[in-house]
Parts: structure tokens; sequence; C-alpha cells
């Protein structure tokens, strides 16, 4: 969602209650809640699906009136640090990259625990509701998802928040002896990337986004992660 006065490419969907599952059919029956199905008829939820958020009041059918902002992938803050340490010919160069506040919709999470179709899931799976009274986030296993379980909603969107130690150079310069008059210098070094990341978030790498247009940022379709590397090398001064 993106409109005057707002932050740029809010995830607009559907919010969950607290509990995000009904876990008995009296839960169900007591919020009274019903959707519209592909066939045009209504059905009431009940015990094991997502307990969608009625915003409008107006009705007991969750439908796209009920939709809101759920979340914002703009950092409230982002930014690198570095760093450089000296012990005689050694040195250490560290740079880090951090992002605060930022939400991210883990695409790849969403396709992957639907449970409404032939392919594979995450082991999330196995805590999917499988009787009455059970309390649980994964709701019941459905092919073709006929009450919208799955559709986009908050329990999509993370925390996308890390903390990143994004490269680190250790150095030696090598003592030159006498004698070598054309070698003023040489430094061996090893540059490591992509070290280390601190985040709840639970997809690949919360830096990952499916396309260069800010109107996409914060969308995670599972790509490719920055890959860790190791390079080593020489510099040699004449």
């Amino acid at each position: 969602l993106t409109q005057e006065g707002q932050p740029l490419a809010l995830f607009y969907g559907y919010e969950t209650a607290p509990e995000v599952v009904f876990a008995s059919q009296a839960d169900a029956d007591a919020a009274n809640l019903q959707t519209e199905k592909s066939n045009g008829q209504y059905a009431a939820f009940g015990a094991g699906d997502v307990h969608f958020i009625n915003q409008t009041q107006g009705d007991n059918v969750i439908d796209s009136e009920d939709m809101v902002v759920i979340g914002d992938p703009n950092p409230d803050l982002f930014g690198s640090l570095s760093t450089r340490l000296q012990w005689k010919r050694f040195s250490l160069n560290a740079m880090f990259n951090y992002s605060w506040g930022n939400d991210v919709y883990n695409a790849l999470r969403h396709q992957m625990e639907a449970m409404s179709s032939t392919i594979n899931q995450t082991a999330a799976a196995l805590n999917r509701w499988s009787y009455d009274g059970h309390a649980t986030t994964m709701p019941r296993a459905m092919y073709g998802d006929p009450m919208g379980n799955s559709r986009f909603s908050d329990r999509w969107i993370e925390d996308g928040s890390f903390f990143k130690l994004k490269t680190m150079t250790l150095a030696y310069q090598v003592p030159i002896k006498e004698g070598f008059p054309i070698l003023r210098g040489l430094e061996v070094y090893a540059t490591a990337n992509n070290v280390f990341t601190l985040t709840n978030y639970l997809g690949y790498d919360p830096e990952s986004n499916m396309s260069q247009n800010p109107l996409y940022y914060g969308i995670d379709t599972g790509a490719t992660p920055q890959a860790a590397s190791v390079l080593f090398g020489l510099r040699i001064a004449l």
C-alpha cells in the first residue's frame, strides 16, 4: 500500500487475534465469523481456522473491508559501523551493517506453511491444529484452503531487524630484510564476508529483496542469501 502522507510500500492485509487459531469449536462459535468461499457461499470459521480480526464490526464476514496496514518495510534506523584495530604489524578492520524496526514479508514461508497443496512444507506444519482444544498458532491443514486461512495476513510479516558483521579483514605487514631495494612493502591478509547475522527473522537473510523496485522492498521470496566467503590476498609495494 502506497498513499500520500504515508511511508512507502506498507504491507496491507488481514490482522489476526493474539491466539491466532481457534483452539476449539466453542471459541469459533463465540466469535461467530464467516467468510465467502470461491463458490459464492458463506461458511463459518471453525476449530482450527485462523481467527482474523473483524475490523468493520458491521457484519460477521471476513472480507477485503477488514484489511488494514499490518507492517512497514521501512526501518526506523539503519546504517553501518566500522572499526580498525592495530597491534604491532597486525591490523584488523571490520564493518557492521544494521537495521532496526523494519518488517519483512516472508513469502517463502507463506508458501511452505500454507498446508493447502501437495508441495513440501516446513517442519512447522507438524504443530498444526489437530484436535478440539489444541492451542497452537498453526491452523488445520486443508487442501485448497477453502476458508482462506493462508490469505495475506500478519502471520507472514516478521521483524526484519538485524545486526550483521559484513566484512572483516585481518592483515600482517611482513618485515622486509635489507638487500631487497625494489620491495618497499609486503602484506598478507584474509577477508571474511557475511561472517554472522544476529536477527529473529526466520528466513534465509533479512536483507533479501525480490526486486530493486522500492515498491517491492521487504519481500523475501527465498532468493539466494548473501553467501559467506573467505578471501586470501597478498599486497606488494614496489
